[in-house]
């Protein structure tokens, strides 16, 4: 099992605007899910390249939290994310 140490988790909720939360701290605003998501995923990613595994958790429509993203199984950048 991983513990906090080895795992990092991104969570990209939405409280009036949607924003990044991790280990108890909050990014700046963003207008739409899916820039919030994409730098989530930048953000893990540099994490799982400096040897620490990350996730990205994210706010569904149904206030229900699902993981999108995860360092050990998904590609990098993620489909959502253009190549450019």
């Amino acid at each position: 099992m991983d513990g906090p140490t080895n795992r990092s988790r991104y969570y990209v909720v939405y409280d009036g605007a949607w924003k990044i939360q991790c280990d108890g701290e909050n990014s700046e605003p963003y207008e739409r899910r899916n820039d919030a998501f994409r730098d989530a995923v930048a953000l893990a990613h540099l994490d799982s390249r400096n040897g620490r595994e990350a996730d990205v958790v994210v706010q569904c429509e149904d206030d229900r939290f699902q993981p999108k993203w995860a360092s050990s199984r998904d590609p990098y950048p993620p489909p959502l994310v253009p190549e450019s």
